[in-house]
């Protein structure tokens, strides 16, 4: 079993953690049997099916410019619908929806955490999806979590344009600003667990660099990455960035989470239950970790605003009858 840092699994059972997720989770979505691309893999398949002479690049950014150039966006992008759109998340992706999360952000196109939310029954949260700046609004994270498409959407109604040419990165501060800032807002104040990042991923290091500036000469706050392999010298790099590696697969580390959570979930319909039993002094703190909340006053009695004005039950007090087996008294 995988060990879950304490930092990330308080995070996890509090519902403060954000998801960052990459490219490296294609391994558990398929379309038509057959896993969909992941970066490297959807580059070289532009480049074989549009007939471009890639001269051993690799880069999906430039790839994707020489195919818009050639045939037109609309090409691009229904060739790259086909193979990503309404994929079939397997049961390890599927965890992510089981967990209460603050928010989750992508820079893939497709729609797979949204058919994993689909396929798991009773999810804590429903998705509120943002692949635009337009899209942005208030939602009540007790129930429902914020997906936010940073480099756009090809699948679905809500569909966005999306980033991938060089022509498209050259712009995103433009096209994605306000999403962004919402992303800079979220690391300062939160855990980030990312998964489906490699260190060389392009996409991660741009991110990365990006929050490093912002919070220059203030160190990032800590941060978890599960990837199955880093070199030494970069592990080094990332700790000195506050950037933890979790050395597994996230299959790996799906089965260990399942284990180091269970029993901190709240279903839905209870948390909607017990809020009205919550005492004011403590909805504050219901609504940031109502898990740890709900586990307190189910063993513990809050005198602050006990109900004092009910009948004195003096002799049960006596015969041992006030509090339930096993609980106390919370001063």
């Amino acid at each position: 079993m995988i060990a879950i840092p304490l930092g990330l699994r308080q995070a996890l059972e509090s519902g403060s953690c954000v998801l960052f997720v990459g490219a490296g989770i294609a391994c558990h979505l398929t379309v038509d049997g057959a896993p969909i691309p992941d970066g490297r893999t959807l580059s070289n398949d532009l480049a074989s099916t549009f007939k471009v002479d890639v001269g051993g690049v690799s880069d999906l950014s430039k790839i994707a410019q020489i195919v818009e150039l050639r045939r037109g966006r609309t090409e691009l992008e229904k060739y790259i619908q086909k193979r990503i759109c309404n994929p079939e998340p397997d049961d390890t992706l599927c965890w992510i929806c089981t967990v209460r999360w603050r928010g989750i952000f992508t820079t893939n196109y497709d729609n797979g955490i949204e058919q994993a939310y689909d396929r798991t029954p009773n999810p804590p949260q429903t998705p509120v999806r943002i692949a635009a700046t337009s899209q942005l609004s208030s939602f009540d994270r007790r129930f429902q979590v914020p997906v936010y498409y940073l480099h756009g959407k090809l699948c679905g109604p809500d569909q966005s344009r999306i980033i991938i040419t060089e022509n498209d990165y050259a712009e995103f501060r433009k096209q994605r600003q306000m999403m962004f800032e919402v992303l800079k807002q979220e690391f300062a104040t939160s855990t980030f667990l990312y998964i489906g990042y490699s260190n060389q991923d392009p996409n991660w290091k741009m991110l990365l660099e990006e929050l490093r500036s912002e919070f220059y000469p203030t160190p990032l706050p800590p941060s978890y990455r599960v990837a199955p392999s880093t070199e030494a010298i970069d592990d080094e790099i990332l700790k000195s960035r506050n950037v933890e590696t979790i050395t597994c697969n996230f299959e790996d580390f799906q089965k260990s989470a399942v284990i180091s959570l269970a029993g901190a979930r709240v279903p839905t319909d209870a948390l909607k239950r017990l809020e009205s039993s919550i005492p004011s002094d403590l909805l504050p703190a219901f609504e940031i970790n109502p898990a740890a909340v709900a586990r307190l006053l189910s063993s513990w009695e809050y005198v602050n605003q006990a109900p004092f004005s009910e009948q004195a039950n003096t002799r049960a007090f006596f015969r041992g009858g006030l509090l339930p087996e096993n609980t106390s008294i919370l001063r």
